[in-house]
């Protein structure tokens, strides 16, 4: 079996959301990079109205999140939202 090699996207509380990528996609996690009582969620979608497929608050510079190789399918795209303190984060997908 062939492992597939993901994309990332840094993305910070400047930038506060963005569309990780349009079209079916798949989410293998994300490195907070920066920041402190970090809250991230993961739409399907191109915005914040598709469906949650991850969210998590209380996460720290340093967390690490990762499905273990497998991902999380998604299949209108991917829309990351991230806030608190000097948050940053790279986020994982293909």
């Amino acid at each position: 079996m062939a492992l597939e090699k993901v994309g990332y996207k840094n993305l910070v509380l400047a930038d506060g959301s963005a569309v990780l990528k349009p079209g079916p996609a798949g989410f293998f996690g994300f490195v907070v990079s920066g920041g402190s009582a970090v809250t991230i969620t993961v739409y399907d979608g191109i915005d914040n109205s598709g469906t949650v497929i991850y969210a998590k608050a209380s996460l720290a510079q340093g967390d690490v999140v990762h499905f273990g190789g497998v991902g999380l399918a998604a299949n209108k795209g991917l829309y990351a939202v991230i806030s608190g303190a000097g948050a940053a984060a790279n986020f994982l997908y293909t």
